[in-house]
């Protein structure tokens, strides 16, 4: 019973301590694919160009008319390093089995991130209990958008 007052008492610390850090703006995600850690301030985003090329292509697609599925397929033929495998080489890790097949949910992963505008957007998911692992998806009106945090990839005209 100790043990279990004493976790909950810590998850109510940490939600209150996160909260306060997505009220006042800050990232509380790790940076999306096209953005990397700015090593100078931990708390800022930098664009990593290599794979904003690939994010702004894939909007530019998505803007012509293609779909996931094929953007996914368009991506694969021109042999472009998926998320992980970008990732990987980074980092100097063994690169992943097939590094260059993209999936079409990845696709649509990096299409519907507001991140991509220069917004910085928290709180899109939560869990009901410090016990239970699963995530639920918040509504658009309990998000918390702040606009202009970091630099843009994508137009927000683009982007709708």
């Amino acid at each position: 019973m100790f043990n279990d007052f004493y976790a909950k008492d810590t998850s109510k610390k940490v939600r209150a301590i996160k909260k306060a850090q997505g009220m006042a703006g800050e990232h509380l995600t790790n940076p999306p694919y096209g953005y990397k850690v700015d090593p100078t301030d931990r708390k800022k985003w930098i664009v990593d160009e290599e794979a904003a090329a690939v994010v702004k292509r894939i909007f530019d697609l998505c803007v012509a008319g293609k779909g996931p599925m094929q953007i996914a397929k368009i991506l694969t033929a021109d042999k472009v390093l998926t998320t992980k495998a970008h990732y990987a080489k980074q980092k100097g890790k063994v690169l992943p089995e097939n590094p260059y097949h993209w999936n079409d949910n990845s696709v649509v992963g990096i299409l519907e991130r507001m991140d991509y505008c220069g917004h910085t957007v928290n709180f899109k998911s939560y869990s009901k209990s410090h016990k239970l692992k699963k995530r639920i998806p918040t509504t658009k009106e309990q998000q918390a958008i702040f606009r202009n945090t970091h630099e843009a990839i994508v137009e927000e005209v683009v982007f709708e």
